[in-house]
């Protein structure tokens, strides 16, 4: 029992510092850690049932997304936004754009995305992450030659939108390094927002304003 204790008292450790470094909620919604509690010390059968079944379709839709990783057909598209929607409802973070598990770098498992699917299927990038800290957003897509390309913004929740599900964002400059031809820079490429639809230690799934779905996971996962 001791490892547990321990781990327990580092998880209330980790909610302290997060609710006296984040604003006051203006909410009674579960601390940001109540999600791993509950998955770990689960109350009841109905409890342990929702956990199996959260699993499941976390593996199902991990699959589908390796097997399709740089592909988007509407055929895919359906078969991934089917196991979105069944999962959606399961998702264990209240208030995901506040939560401190949002922020943190994720790569992309798959998404729906033209242009960051472009590297991938030509093959000129194997893994491409976002990063997300304090208010900064940095989307970087490292060509497997050398060099990369990374865009940078600003971010904010948006407090007035129903379950705080939804990141703002504007892009403020993108850079891109091609290696011995030099490094190349250019002004702001627009605006938008993201609602992340489930969040936990380890995944991400997010659609937004350009009617797009990205699913990452963590990168330290």
């Amino acid at each position: 029992m001791q490892p547990l204790v321990q781990l327990f008292v580092a998880l209330l450790t980790v909610g302290t510092v997060a609710s006296f470094s984040a604003p006051t909620p203006t909410s009674s919604a579960s601390p940001p850690w109540q999600g791993i509690l509950d998955s770990l010390f689960p109350s009841n059968a109905a409890d342990q049932a929702v956990i199996a079944r959260r699993s499941e379709l976390k593996q199902r839709l991990s699959a589908k997304c390796r097997e399709n990783l740089g592909r988007s057909t509407p055929d895919i598209r359906q078969r991934i936004e089917s196991i979105m929607e069944q999962l959606g409802p399961l998702n264990p973070t209240p208030e995901t754009a506040t939560s401190p598990l949002l922020k943190r770098k994720w790569i992309v498992e798959w998404t729906s995305e033209k242009e960051i699917n472009f590297f991938l299927e030509k093959g000129i990038s194997e893994e491409i992450t976002q990063t997300l800290e304090g208010n900064v957003l940095e989307n970087y897509i490292p060509f497997v030659k050398g060099g990369g390309f990374s865009v940078t913004g600003q971010i904010n929740v948006d407090e007035e939108r129903e379950g705080l599900l939804r990141t703002n964002f504007k892009f403020l400059n993108a850079n891109l390094d091609v290696g011995r031809w030099g490094e190349y820079s250019f002004p702001p490429l627009g605006a938008g927002w993201f609602d992340t639809i489930y969040l936990d230690e380890g995944l991400r799934i997010d659609t937004n304003s350009r009617d797009d779905v990205l699913i990452c996971r963590a990168g330290d996962s």
